[in-house]
């Protein structure tokens, strides 16, 4: 059991009834700052949607940090362990995993109930391709410019060629699924993630395939890490985050998640270094009847 991030939750949920009803949490604050699309205000401890929806912020109830991962609120995912963003990476405390706790109501509410209405918003990103000059397309969500968020990425990369090996040949991005072993949703699975070369990045379940299920003490986990942190930047700067500064590490997961970065390391997409003219369809593709889905490994 994760004791401190339990007390910390713990902590925060006294905290949320001790405010007043009608006071904004910061992380409320947060979301409404990262999704403006979407949301539009906070009443009466509900998020209120542009849509109608009104959707429970902190649902009362005292939970073990693993009752807190299987019914997340949007609460326990604002107020678990905080993402650090930027430069240096100090390697993760034990067990925090920063930005694994999410609240599946509120990404499907977003981004798809089902399959095939996610799929539905899906459009392509030029990716660089392994071969120099040559592109290909990747499949992400359109909404809240998820596509035009990792087309800047796309577009920061290709200005470093020696970057390119580890951002091509790609794990995948859509990939309608449940995260291994459990009944919550991947990120994958709402067209918010990307897995960049595989064979370039670690992922701790890889490193002990063996005895993935026993505890990570048991297991002396060690965090393991080769992607360059001019990678990690550039994701950041573009409101993703990163696997590698996990505890369970996932060295080639980011997934775009605004709330969970500062405003200032969220560079408006508009304003990108370089032109799309950096980066074009180097031959005629069509859409994809499917679209090919990451490698099944997902931890949290």
């Amino acid at each position: 059991m994760r004791y401190f991030l339990f007390a910390i939750l713990v902590f925060h949920k006294l905290d949320a009834y001790a405010q007043q009803a009608d006071s904004i949490p910061p992380g409320v604050q947060r979301l409404l700052e990262a999704y403006p699309d979407h949301l539009k205000g906070y009443e009466g401890n509900f998020i209120l949607w542009k849509d109608g929806t009104k959707m429970r912020y902190d649902d009362g109830r005292m939970k073990t940090e693993e009752q807190a991962f299987d019914s997340t609120d949007l609460e326990d995912q604002m107020n678990a362990l905080h993402y650090p963003p930027g430069l240096p990476v100090d390697t993760p405390g034990y067990n925090c995993d920063p930005g694994t706790m999410r609240c599946q109501e509120f990404f499907m509410q977003m981004y798809g109930n089902t399959e095939a209405e996610a799929k539905s918003h899906l459009v392509p990103v030029i990716w660089p391709a392994p071969k120099p000059g040559r592109t290909k397309r990747i499949w992400v969500t359109s909404i809240n410019g998820v596509n035009e968020h990792l087309q800047a990425v796309a577009q920061e990369l290709v200005t470093h060629p020696h970057l390119r090996p580890y951002v091509t040949n790609i794990g995948g991005t859509f990939n309608w699924r449940p995260i291994l072993g459990t009944q919550r949703m991947s990120p994958h699975s709402f067209g918010i993630a990307i897995d960049i070369n595989t064979s370039r990045s670690e992922y701790w379940k890889w490193d002990h395939r063996d005895n993935w299920q026993l505890d990570s003490v048991e297991i002396n986990l060690q965090w393991h890490n080769s992607v360059p942190l001019e990678i990690v930047e550039i994701f950041e700067r573009h409101g993703f985050i990163w696997g590698g500064k996990w505890f369970h590490y996932d060295t080639m997961h980011f997934e775009y998640r605004p709330e969970m970065l500062p405003a200032t390391k969220r560079r408006d997409k508009k304003n990108a270094p370089g032109t799309r003219d950096q980066l074009r369809p180097s031959h005629r593709e069509v859409v994809p009847k499917s679209i090919p889905g990451g490698p099944q490994k997902r931890y949290r």
